[in-house]
């Protein structure tokens, strides 16, 4: 099967499921009595257009013509090794996407640097990153749902080391690896932000083989409550830094929490000119605190 049209049927199958969990999420009441509000759909439509029309291209342009510069010998060149070794190559790249991912949300979410070139950086992912935990209103009734997987702030795309990967194994040839691979992560995403209960029910069934068999999965997969507490105004925002591969956090990060309940509050507090203005919120970076880095004495 040709990747274009490989490609085509995932984008539809995505937006599918996208456009199916947002509609059940209406159905169920979801959105209603502050869960969601108008600045969360309109945030939600800023972050779609900028990402599709704008820093999706320019990701893909700038990355192709970075390693065309310093890698001109390897365009295209191993593409027939998804022959061979299609499923394998998934699996590594699923697997190193996710570590890349990780690694950067970690960083995003940790202690400020000691270093202070490395505290700019980290003040950069930190503020790309704030407008995906900030939703609801200041009730604290928000909650967030499956359009939340697309809320990001310019710039935390172009900025996201497995993004880069993945346009290098675009530019390796290795197109179906590319398209199997985000396509199974976009859809695990998706459905790790939507208003499921089914890991919930689950981990308390009656039966110890079904509960002890989802407490054990979770420690390998990522599940929407997980996910869920990760968005919550508590301690446990620190945790579950993963979107797909939940052995990252148990093993690596020393990060997991697996729960049977929702989290009480979602969201980050925002200020008032976030509560005010949507465009604020969405481009708004404070790029460096001089004073506080050390650049300079007061």
């Amino acid at each position: 099967m040709e990747s274009g049209s490989v490609n085509d049927q995932f984008t539809y199958i995505t937006l599918g499921l996208f456009g199916f969990y947002i509609i059940y999420e209406g159905l169920r009441g979801r959105y209603r009595d502050g869960r969601k509000t108008l600045k969360d759909w309109q945030i939600f439509g800023i972050s779609f257009a900028w990402l599709q029309f704008v820093e999706r291209p320019m990701l893909i342009v700038c990355s192709y013509f970075t390693y065309r510069t310093l890698m001109p010998g390897l365009e295209g060149n191993y593409g027939h090794w998804q022959d061979a070794y299609l499923v394998p190559l998934i699996v590594a790249f699923i697997l190193i996407d996710e570590l890349l991912h990780g690694s950067v949300h970690y960083f995003a979410h940790a202690k400020r640097a000691k270093n202070k070139w490395l505290a700019v950086i980290q003040r950069w992912y930190k503020g790309a990153h704030r407008l995906h935990h900030t939703n609801g209103g200041p009730d604290g009734k928000g909650q967030i749902g499956a359009s939340q997987t697309i809320v990001v702030s310019w710039g935390w795309p172009f900025s996201l080391p497995n993004y880069w990967f993945g346009t290098f194994c675009l530019y390796l040839g290795l197109w179906e690896v590319w398209i199997w691979g985000t396509s199974m992560k976009s859809l695990w995403g998706i459905h790790n932000h939507a208003n499921l209960t089914y890991d919930m029910t689950l981990l308390k069934h009656r039966s110890p083989l079904i509960s002890k068999t989802m407490y054990a999965l979770c420690h390998v997969f990522v599940f929407p409550n997980q996910h869920h507490h990760h968005h919550s105004r508590s301690s446990n925002s620190g945790k579950n830094f993963q979107n797909f591969i939940a052995l990252y956090d148990w093993l690596l990060w020393k990060k997991l929490v697996i729960s049977t309940e929702r989290p009480a509050v979602y969201g980050w507090r925002k200020s008032e000119a976030e509560e005010t203005s949507v465009l604020y919120r969405f481009f708004h970076r404070p790029f460096m605190d001089k004073w506080k880095l050390g650049f300079f004495k007061p």
